[in-house]
């Protein structure tokens, strides 16, 4: 074996591990969505007070205080009272959302980690369509509040909060990568491949053609590229 070849597996042997350390810290975070951008937790205040931020710096920083009997959520100055309604517990309870403006809404459960929005009339309210102009996040409904109260009610409970990505996809992601790479990169991985096909058992001294090595190639480019389309849509 070659100095070449010893240093490509060492550095593939660094990359897993970097790969798996990687993963481990983003997976095993928990997360939540405030408008369009995801929230992870960033410092424990102590006290009851938790601080979120989102990615990249982007967005206002999220605060979190716990009472004995409601929380708080803190985002730019500006303070959103959640309290529980009922005597339902856990998954199954409901919250009142109190906004700085005087303004209440009831937000019921609706499945295991989803909610539903009821105004002072007991009507139900759902998002309007957002959309972003440069930095600013608009809504087709000026009524609508700038946070919505069930993502409000969400944040304050991290038992609602959701888990950071799929660690199922992106191992699907990553051993398509490989796979897909090894497809288009080695002559002997393709012949390889062309060998443990069932069709070609039954030939004698079978030899792959010109076509097949290029159609590797080809199906290399484009499984690289479904694995990155897997990784950052359902594995980020």
């Amino acid at each position: 074996m070659n100095w070449r070849r010893i240093g490509l597996l060492l550095a593939l042997a660094a990359a897993l591990v970097l790969i798996s350390v990687w993963a481990q810290g983003y997976y095993s975070k928990k997360v939540f969505h405030m408008e369009g951008l995801k929230y992870a937790k960033y410092a424990d205040l102590g006290s009851g007070s938790i601080e979120y931020r989102a990615s990249f710096g982007r967005g206002e920083p999220i605060y979190v205080h716990t009472y004995e009997d409601e929380k708080r959520v803190e985002i730019a100055g500006e303070v959103y009272e959640i309290r529980a309604y009922g005597k339902e517990s856990g998954h199954s309870a409901s919250y009142e959302v109190s906004y700085p403006d005087g303004k209440t809404y009831l937000v019921k459960p609706f499945g295991d980690r989803s909610f539903l929005a009821y105004n002072e009339k007991g009507e139900m309210v759902v998002p309007g369509i957002r959309f972003m102009v440069g930095s600013q996040v608009h809504r087709s409904d000026p009524e609508e509040p700038r946070y919505f109260p069930t993502e409000l009610a969400k944040a304050a409970d991290e038992q609602f909060h959701d888990p950071n990505g799929s660690v199922g996809f992106f191992i699907l992601a990553l051993v398509m990568l490989i796979y897909a790479w090894c497809g288009f990169r080695y002559e002997a991985f393709q012949r390889f491949m062309f060998h443990m096909s069932p069709s070609n058992w039954m030939v004698d001294n079978p030899e792959p053609s010109d076509f097949y090595f290029f159609m590797c190639k080809a199906g290399g480019i484009f499984g690289m590229g479904f694995s990155l389309w897997i990784f950052f849509t359902q594995a980020l």
